[in-house]
């Protein structure tokens, strides 16, 4: 799993007994409860945005 990010505080959040909990201020979530959580916009995960670079 990916690093995720707790939008309210930007606090990333880390893998704890069967869920994720923010480093910040402490917000759990359950394993099953992530997919609904970033969905409503509770969480995010981290990509850069920009133009996507390719090298070879």
């Amino acid at each position: 799993m990916s690093n995720l990010i707790h939008k309210t505080d930007g606090g990333f959040m880390k893998k704890q007994n069967k869920g994720v909990k923010c480093q910040h201020c402490g917000y759990f979530l359950k394993q099953n409860e992530i997919t609904s959580a970033y969905l409503h916009g509770k969480i995010s995960l981290p990509f850069l945005s920009g133009p996507a670079k390719m090298t070879m």
